[in-house]
């Protein structure tokens, strides 16, 4: 029997961990078409099929195989089961069906003032998420969720219900019940316009707080007021009184604005700003940005860059050591588990500068720590540069 893991991000490579420790299953993988075998925020099932050796097919491959259970998670071809010679086809969709079928589920159950989520694992037919459901789980939607903080606890309790009901869906032991039309809903790709994303204002301040919290999205976008990113935002008791949407003040990065009923302030955001200083060594403005906002150090970039992974690697010693003494984490990895002093390490061989290795290696960091390859920064610069080797080496 072959157990075929098509999709993307954590919840198929974590899937894909648990399922190739199983015994007599052949599991295969088929990648999404947007698949580039980089982890970012999310991890990278063609990184980690290859890392673990873990076979690679088309889904037209799958289409010739005699027995095949096939589990779609985050996959983005349509599957159409009259191709398959079984129809052992299961996926994971992120709603509780049969509410939300379709698209953009982690944003429109916060537009829509939802209370609760979850996750469904179903049969698939040939319909768009009408396939008979074997298991649910919900969770709540609080009053701070935001479209990322929802998406993850989809990838959590997706991965949680894929790994609890998989021995049952390989011994073709699961009981199914049919969706019912009751609260039936679908949203498909033109219900957002992710291209033309707009806030409006003109609306009440709990209207307006939900459509910032539903296109909150770090690593996607961030909601917007006229040319500002928008990081945080509250409401205030106060009602108000100027015309919804306008400017009342502005104090540094806060934006005060009236809307229909409750007045709200929205903080700009500076992310972008405390990279491109950090990336430039420009630790004046870097001072200036810390002091008068209140940024967290540790939030990452897209690629799983702090700011002083950044500094590190474009060898901006001042900013670095700055960063350092405002309590930056010095043990922080990327995605990869690249850890700051790999950066250092980066950094040195094209600068000759070892001052943040050695400012690093005061702080006692740890020298044999492994990234996912299973390489230490000794491994990784023996045959890059032999007088830092040398130099690492006499560290030990």
């Amino acid at each position: 029997m072959k157990l075929v893991i098509a999709g993307k991000n954590n919840i198929a490579v974590d899937v894909l961990k648990h399922a190739i420790k199983l015994k007599n299953i052949e599991v295969i993988v088929v990648l999404n078409r947007t698949e580039n075998f980089t982890n970012g925020f999310q991890k990278s099932l063609g990184f980690y099929a290859k890392l673990w050796n873990v076979p690679i097919v088309l889904l037209t491959d799958v289409y010739r195989f005699d027995e095949v259970i096939f589990l779609s998670l985050e996959f983005d071809q349509i599957i159409k089961p009259n191709l398959f010679k079984n129809r052992k086809l299961y996926n994971i969709h992120f709603s509780l069906l049969p509410e939300y079928k379709g698209m953009y589920t982690s944003a429109l159950p916060i537009l829509y003032g939802e209370i609760k989520s979850g996750v469904t694992l179903h049969i698939i037919d040939e319909g768009i998420d009408t396939g008979d459901i074997i298991a649910q789980k919900d969770f709540e939607i609080c009053e701070k969720e935001t479209a990322r903080t929802m998406y993850f606890k989809y990838i959590e309790h997706g991965t949680q219900l894929v790994i609890k009901n998989l021995k049952n869906i390989l011994d073709n032991n699961i009981e199914t019940f049919p969706q019912i039309q009751l609260n039936s809903t679908y949203y498909g790709k033109n219900s957002i316009d992710y291209n033309n994303l707009k806030i409006d204002y003109r609306k009440t301040a709990c209207q307006i707080d939900r459509q910032l919290r539903a296109f909150s999205f770090r690593e996607y976008q961030l909601p917007n007021y006229n040319e500002y990113d928008i990081g945080t935002w509250e409401v205030l008791n106060q009602k108000s009184k100027l015309k919804p949407g306008s400017v009342i003040n502005r104090v540094g990065n806060k934006i005060h604005i009236a809307t229909i009923d409750f007045d709200m302030n929205l903080y700009i955001d500076y992310y972008k700003d405390l990279w491109e200083y950090c990336r430039l060594n420009d630790l004046s403005s870097l001072k200036n940005l810390l002091k008068n906002t209140d940024l967290n150090l540790e939030t990452k970039t897209k690629e799983g860059w702090t700011a002083l992974i950044i500094a590190v690697y474009n060898g901006a010693f001042e900013c670095a050591e700055f960063l350092i003494e405002q309590d930056a984490d010095f043990t922080a990895t990327n995605y990869n588990g690249t850890t700051v002093l790999m950066y250092a390490k980066a950094a040195a061989i094209k600068t000759k500068d070892t001052r943040i290795i050695n400012r690093l290696l005061q702080l006692e960091v740890d020298i044999n720590e492994k990234d996912v390859y299973g390489k230490t920064v000794i491994d990784w610069v023996e045959n890059e540069d032999v007088e830092l080797y040398n130099f690492f080496k006499s560290k030990l």
